[in-house]
């Protein structure tokens, strides 16, 4: 009897539409070979089952740790951050503090103030943007937005450096009676995960509460 030769896609679609076979098979598993995950160098290195696992939960255990320190020193900053806007009692020098010491405490490059009032931007250095550009992103309902920069929008053509990602927080409509947004930009991808989110929104309240009291 003359065997037919199995592809690599009738395998993979063989496991596909079986998700159960190791598990009924699961001494294969000891039989089999798997991609070593240490370097890129050593891809084409093979390893047993047993050592795939280990260095998959070894990596998975140093991502975990990796983002709880990152949002340690995040969330140190944040409650530092919010502790001196919450004492600033004047709105030109709580905008100064937003959008110039802020920047550096966080480590980016933009933490500024988008609204259409151009005489309230010009006043305090804020940027300007026509109103149906903020609308495109405006939306008090979600609130705050973690993403690649939309280079359309030109949200940031002020800066000489090329913001690469972007949060995006929507200040409360009634604010100055128009969509106003509150931008935080990197020039990496700092912002293409949904690392520290949670404090990001904390802070973003913070700043529109305290500029609710003094406008």
């Amino acid at each position: 009897m003359i065997k037919k030769k199995l592809s690599e896609k009738n395998v993979e679609n063989f496991l596909l539409e079986n998700p159960d076979f190791f598990i009924n098979n699961s001494q294969l598993l000891n039989k089999l070979s798997f991609p070593s995950e240490k370097s890129p160098k050593e891809q084409t290195k093979v390893i047993s089952y047993k050592d795939w696992i280990i260095q998959s939960l070894k990596r998975k255990q140093k991502n975990i740790i990796d983002t709880a320190k990152y949002n340690f020193f995040t969330q140190k900053k944040v409650l530092e951050c919010s502790l001196k806007i919450l004492k600033i009692e004047e709105l030109k020098r709580f905008l100064n503090f937003v959008c110039n010491e802020c920047p550096r405490i966080f480590d980016l490059e933009v933490i500024n103030i988008i609204s259409c009032d151009k005489n309230f931007t010009q006043k305090f250095d804020l940027i300007f943007k026509d109103e149906k550009t903020i609308r495109q992103v405006f939306d008090c309902n979600k609130y705050l937005i973690l993403d690649a920069v939309d280079e359309n929008l030109n949200l940031f053509s002020d800066y000489d450096s090329k913001i690469y990602s972007n949060a995006i927080f929507s200040f409360d409509k009634d604010v100055l009676n128009s969509p106003m947004l509150l931008v935080y930009g990197s020039i990496d991808n700092h912002f293409l995960s949904n690392k520290a989110f949670d404090l990001i929104f904390f802070l973003s309240k913070i700043i529109e509460k305290k500029i609710i009291d003094l406008v």
